[in-house]
């Protein structure tokens, strides 16, 4: 039988590939950024004191991606680790899979920690943003999926995968090739690159979830039928017990804690310490940091917009920024809903337990804001319900376009806005 090859009809539009587009748009999209980010650090510094602003190779261009974390992240790639109790900031906060990979390529190339840290981030973006199209284009119609990336890369806080010296980028990218692995049939694999996740950031707790939550749901092993829970373990391979690989990395730096300094939590005790002031309990639980923070509010801006004083305006910025990390969350839980009810209980049990984390363990969502980059299935949810909406589409792209390049801005220029 002949095999006809496929006919062009003139003036029909050829479909780019999504992989081509994703790095078009996010070549687009960090060079923007970067400028935003370069535009700000050469200006004053807000609180320099809390800043290295030492020069290395290519800082003309990137200095201004080496702020706050970063300098943890400098010290662990080329010091190690020190914990010094419960009561004093120490290294021990930051999960080791970002440095690690820091340290291994300044060892090997002699390149600085600090320049590393921004290329590492770029190139671990640019993977995310190509994975997160494949996911979105094995599910929805090519528009749905470009939607949703740009909505991912308009993002208020993708700065974070686009030069920041932050280990959010790495996560994201072990996060989303661990799903897509284990939708290609690949669970020890999908373990593999959860365990990286897991060894990235504390939220990677998350994917261990997900990955199980996914494997149950795409085996149909629990499910609704005549009303009631059913469990069906038949479909269940030896080889789907790989995603439980996952646990690996929080667990290998639990036993080295443990080891090294005889406190396997040590991560998260140092949490209360001064300045950080992130320990648990009802305070914490109950935002009531966030909460004083929207209080006065108003307040701090009044007072800026009549003295002009630059401390008033740091606790102005800061608290607006908090208020806006506060309405993602919330907004979040809603899409988190959606991807439940539109991509199976497996990826809606992921994004909810992911929103728990900053819900429970932050006191005013501060860093919120980059950990619901991980939360992918939202930024489909949110795609498929713009896609009869224009008008509402264009107003979020570009409210987001603004607050990405504001927030990039104030980043270089040294404001926490982590």
């Amino acid at each position: 039988m002949a095999v006809t090859a496929p006919v062009d009809v003139p003036g029909r539009r050829r479909e780019r590939p999504g992989w081509v587009e994703a790095l078009v748009a996010f070549v687009v999209v960090a060079a923007a950024v970067t400028f935003a980010v370069w535009l700000g650090a050469r200006g004053p510094i807000a609180a320099p004191q809390t800043h290295d602003l030492s020069g290395y190779p290519g800082s003309w261009l990137l200095g201004g991606w080496f702020r706050y974390d970063g300098r943890w992240y400098d010290i662990i790639a080329t010091s190690g680790y020190s914990f010094n109790g419960p009561d004093s900031q120490s290294p021990v906060a930051f999960f080791p899979a970002y440095p690690t990979v820091l340290w291994a390529l300044h060892g090997s190339t002699g390149v600085s920690v600090k320049l590393l840290g921004s290329l590492v981030t770029l190139g671990c973006g640019v993977g995310s943003v190509v994975l997160f199209r494949r996911w979105c284009d094995d599910r929805v119609e090519p528009v749905v999926a470009r939607t949703a990336m740009v909505l991912l890369l308009l993002y208020p806080y993708a700065y974070y995968l686009m030069g920041a010296v932050y280990g959010d980028a790495l996560f994201l990218l072990a996060t989303l090739s661990a799903f897509v692995l284990l939708e290609r049939g690949h669970p020890v694999l999908a373990g593999l690159a959860g365990a990286v996740a897991t060894a990235a950031r504390p939220v990677g707790l998350a994917v261990v979830v997900g990955l199980v939550a996914v494997t149950l749901w795409k085996k149909a092993v629990v499910a609704r039928r005549d009303g009631r829970l059913r469990f069906d373990r038949s479909a269940l391979r030896a080889s789907d017990t790989g995603v439980l690989l996952s646990l690996a990395g929080i667990v290998g730096y639990v036993a080295y804690l443990g080891v090294r300094f005889g406190h396997p939590l040590a991560f998260e005790e140092v949490q209360q310490s001064p300045g950080w002031d992130q320990g648990g309990g009802p305070r914490t639980w109950f935002k009531v940091t966030w909460f004083q923070q929207v209080k006065h509010l108003p307040g701090w801006f009044g007072e800026w917009w009549r003295t002009g004083d630059t401390v008033v305006f740091e606790k102005w910025f800061y608290a607006a920024g908090v208020v806006v990390q506060g309405v993602l969350v919330v907004s979040f839980l809603f899409l988190a809903w959606r991807a439940w009810r539109r991509f199976g209980w497996g990826y809606g049990l992921y994004s909810f337990v992911l929103l728990a984390i900053p819900l429970l363990g932050t006191k005013d969502f501060q860093g919120s804001g980059r950990y619901l980059l991980a939360a992918f299935p939202c930024y489909l949810a949110l795609a498929e319900l713009l896609r009869s909406r224009p008008a509402v589409r264009a107003v979020t792209a570009a409210a987001g376009a603004t607050l990405l390049l504001g927030w990039a801005f104030a980043f270089g220029r040294g404001y926490y806005v982590s």
